[in-house]
């Protein structure tokens, strides 16, 4: 019985949101779709709130009993609650002076989190070469051959003396954005199957 409500919920919920979206906004499928997108999202904020408590607790208790690798739980508990203070305060307005109107938060998001990306996407250009190295070295093949090829041609496509940088130009735009079109082709016919495997009942791993 619980399992026939809570599929009867679904598929009538799902039908609900299609027909809102596909109405005008002042019309009730329009106001009820709107209603539960507002009701997701707070949902959803609640579930973030809660997974950040829960981050805390549980590296809270990592220290306190000193379990191995508790140093990185004194970081993580550190970073949590210093970003979760500049973000109360930037919402305060409390800076004066010459942070007067900034938001330290996202200084703080550019200064660090945007230089460890970088440095990372910069390591990329090692992992690839190396990479190329094993696989040529494992087996030469086409698609080995392909792989480097390729590999080299980006790099020094980037390179500031820009060789090659029309042939790299090209990858770019025709082949990657070509499989970068079909994947997202893929997705959005998995979501859409999804979706119509859902609102037919045939999937139902909610009952779990």
């Amino acid at each position: 019985m619980v399992n026939f409500l809570a599929t009867v919920t679904v598929i009538s919920i799902g039908l609900v949101m299609i027909i809102g979206l596909l109405s005008d906004q002042d019309t009730v499928p329009g106001i009820m779709a709107a209603f539960l997108l507002s009701l997701v999202t707070v949902i959803a904020a609640v579930a973030v709130v809660v997974g950040v408590l829960n981050l805390i607790a549980v590296h809270l208790g990592r220290f306190t009993r000193a379990e191995r690798g508790w140093p990185y739980s004194i970081v993580v508990l550190v970073v949590a609650i210093g970003v979760i203070v500049l973000r109360i305060l930037d919402r305060a307005d409390i800076w004066t002076g010459d942070l007067e109107g900034e938001r330290i938060s996202a200084r703080l998001f550019e200064a660090v989190q945007v230089s460890i990306e970088s440095a990372l996407a910069a390591l990329l250009l090692f992992f690839l070469a190396f990479a190329a190295f094993r696989l040529m070295r494992r087996q030469v093949t086409v698609w080995n051959v392909l792989f480097s090829v390729t590999v080299v041609v980006v790099l020094l496509g980037s390179d500031p003396l820009n060789l090659l940088s029309d042939t790299r130009d090209w990858l770019v735009e025709v082949p990657v954005n070509a499989g970068t079109r079909g994947l997202l082709i893929g997705v959005g016919l998995g979501t859409v199957t999804a979706g119509v495997r859902v609102l037919l009942g045939q999937d139902r791993s909610y009952r779990d």
